[in-house]
């Protein structure tokens, strides 16, 4: 993405990170309602970040159940 984009990328982490987190908690996410409006890039980029921390978030909630 573009160095301009550095903020939004920030804030689409944030929102990947808590929606994996939310997914793990059993909350229903609709990722395709959450990327609609995003751009190509935007979307793939999200979906990738959102796929790293839903599998952290699920791991981390294993072990928490453990």
């Amino acid at each position: 993405m573009k160095k301009q984009d550095l903020h939004a990328l920030s804030n689409f982490d944030f929102l990947a990170r808590s929606f994996a987190r939310m997914y793990a908690l059993g909350e229903p996410v609709d990722i395709g309602a959450v990327t609609g409006n995003m751009n190509a890039e935007q979307k793939a980029w999200f979906e990738e970040r959102y796929e790293h921390y839903r599998t952290q978030a699920e791991r981390a909630r294993v072990l928490e159940l453990q």
